[in-house]
């Protein structure tokens, strides 16, 4: 019996991952807060996220609440850059108010990428707009 390229690609494709089983990892979303997705340059900027899911860690205290470490990346910069600083996290106990903030810097319109290799999170989702602020 021969192999052909499509057979082994078709085994590739019907053959479960051998990689980190994320059945268990609790999923992300995230929006703008009060939807609202336009700002002035050196104003706040908030990302509400929502965790769907639980942090049941099933004997691996590393895939914990303490874990969750996301990354914003704008425009191929990853956090403070030409076009963001400030950029902090707030991931307190409560998971239903947990929030990525930041001070939007270059003037457009962006997107922003938000990532974490541990819970294998991956958002590209949220564009914004910047407007020009006040020169004080």
């Amino acid at each position: 019996m021969a192999i052909t390229v499509a057979s082994l690609l078709t085994l590739f494709l019907l053959t479960p991952s051998l990689s980190v089983d994320e059945s268990g990892l609790p999923k992300f979303s995230f929006s703008w807060s009060d939807d609202k997705n336009k700002f002035k340059s050196g104003e706040i900027a908030r990302i509400s996220i929502k965790v769907l899911g639980n942090f049941e860690t099933n004997g691996n205290a590393s895939l914990g609440q303490g874990a969750f470490k996301p990354t914003l990346t704008v425009n191929g910069k990853t956090g403070n850059s030409t076009y963001i600083s400030g950029v902090s996290l707030d991931l307190g106990a409560d998971i239903s108010t947990w929030k990525i903030s930041f001070i939007p810097i270059m003037v457009g319109v962006l997107n922003i990428v938000i990532d974490d290799e541990t819970f294998k999170v991956l958002d590209s989702s949220l564009h914004f707009e910047v407007e020009p602020g006040s020169v004080s």
